[in-house]
């Protein structure tokens, strides 16, 4: 993971605990209703919501898309390794030879 998105996380993380914190409550601890839901809990789920959503979009971006097929550090790289089913094939077609 990236340094900018650790400190992206971070900084969601802040931004979170503020938000869900005493003062923010307070201010919506209000008797009036919109959509027949309590101010407050429309408040906490839509902050709630919007974290998440934020947080899904920065690990997102953070991933390090690597190549389809990686080099190989041993050995030729010109000549990738078969796969064990390619292996077991192959011998299975020579069962003269060991593997």
């Amino acid at each position: 993971m990236r340094q900018q998105s650790k400190e992206s996380i971070v900084i969601l993380f802040i931004v979170g605990v503020l938000a869900l914190n005493y003062p923010m409550l307070d201010l919506f601890d209000q008797p009036w209703m919109p959509f027949g839901v309590p101010l407050l809990y429309l408040y906490l789920y839509l902050v709630w919501l919007v974290l998440i959503i934020l947080l899904i979009v920065v690990v997102e971006h953070s991933e390090i898309h690597r190549p389809d097929r990686p080099a190989t550090l041993l050995g030729n790289a010109s000549q990738p390794e078969a796969a064990p089913t390619e292996r077991r094939r192959a011998s299975d077609a020579n069962p003269t030879e060991s593997p």
